[in-house]
């Protein structure tokens, strides 16, 4: 059938109706292109197309720099001028506010661009091709698409990838630290990552953001957002290895920081060692849920949780605490929607809501958002 694209959806894909009037989710389309496509999956009121044929294309449409595009379950928006995504992505993270959030007008910031919208990320995971040569896991299948290179990885990973034999079914973990390209495993030494003029020690399996560039912009926004000062008290919820734990304890009184994942606590408290502040390996809910009952003073809370969000008894114990403001950074808008309806319910206030492009070619993108309480 042939459409015409109205939208973006938040999950990516560009959005027009059949003749039925049923939503269509077209991926590798763009608002404003008039598409012939065929349905892949349908359902009652909305159903999933593959593209076709362009039949009128968007101004914003350009060439795919990566030959596997669309192939590979990697990127997602090539095929779109950057300065449009960052726009897609503002307008997604807005939508999510107003849909799920229940926010008339949200506070939402232009998105920040990545410094290199190509060859930013210092982390890939790959999987050995049939053919001999590293791949990515097929575009929802199971299939592994093999790559020459990747567009969006570091040049150094991309190096790694062809003195690396490759078995079929293997799997492949590699990440650019200040020591240089190198293969992960349980047995690989705690490398050291440099962000902005911070340096932290980050084991092999421990998160750690994936744009080294923007993750200093972040930092930097999560600092003007907590506004710390000498005699605040900061919490530094799913704190990995102390990512803000750091930048924030030479400016607070004193930071906790609490993460679950023993590895990365270990990391944290080495990172924050002869600074003012403090490491709990636990779970963030049984924390916050200690904390509330001992109804210590804690002034600011930033946290950043999985994609999830926070765990609706956390959030609970978190208002209990009271702290004055707290700063959210979040990698998913609709489960920060949902927490951020749930903070403004408790009495919080949201001033704003920045996004950052530390994706750059998917629909993903991070944003900072400050709430304070009177």
């Amino acid at each position: 059938m042939v459409i015409e694209l109205t939208a973006m959806a938040p999950t990516g894909e560009a959005i027009g109706r059949a003749p039925d009037g049923r939503v269509v989710f077209v991926p590798f389309g763009i608002p404003g292109e008039r598409v012939e496509v065929t349905l892949t999956h349908e359902r009652r009121r909305f159903a999933y197309a593959r593209l076709l044929r362009v039949l009128r294309a968007s101004p914003e449409r350009v060439e795919p720099l990566c030959p596997h595009f669309a192939h590979c379950g990697g990127c997602d928006w090539q095929h779109i001028a950057y300065a449009a995504q960052l726009r897609y992505k503002t307008e997604a993270v807005r939508e999510q506010l107003v849909r799920l959030g229940r926010i008339p007008d949200p506070p939402v910031r232009a998105c920040v661009p990545s410094p290199n919208p190509y060859g930013y990320r210092n982390r890939i995971q790959l999987v050995g091709a049939h053919d001999g040569r590293w791949g990515y896991r097929a575009r929802k299948a199971h299939d592994v698409t093999p790559i020459d290179a990747c567009a969006i990885a570091a040049p150094e990973l991309n190096a790694l990838l062809h003195a690396i034999p490759a078995q079929p079914g293997a799997h492949l973990d590699v990440r650019l630290s200040d020591e240089g390209a190198q293969r992960l495993s349980a047995e690989t030494p705690v490398a050291t990552m440099r962000v902005g003029r911070w340096r932290y020690r980050v084991p092999g399996n421990a998160f750690f953001q994936v744009n080294t560039a923007v993750a200093a912009l972040l930092v930097e926004e999560v600092l003007r957002a907590a506004t710390p000062d000498p005699s605040a008290r900061v919490l530094d919820l799913y704190c990995g290895v102390g990512l803000f734990t750091v930048p924030l304890a030479e400016r607070a009184q004193f930071v906790l920081g609490v993460e679950v994942n023993e590895r990365a606590a270990r990391a944290a408290a080495e990172n924050v060692r002869g600074l003012r502040a403090e490491i709990w390996a636990m779970d963030v809910k049984r924390a916050l849920v200690s904390m509330a009952h001992q109804r210590e003073r804690w002034d600011i809370a930033v946290l950043d949780p999985p994609r999830g969000g926070i765990d609706p008894q956390a959030l609970r114990a978190l208002i209990r605490l009271n702290a004055w403001r707290l700063v959210y950074v979040s990698c998913e808008p609709a489960t920060f929607a949902r927490d951020a309806r749930r903070l403004l319910d408790a009495g919080y206030r949201l001033e704003f809501v920045q996004p950052l492009d530390m994706f750059p070619q998917t629909r993903h993108v991070e944003s900072v958002a400050c709430f304070t309480h009177t």
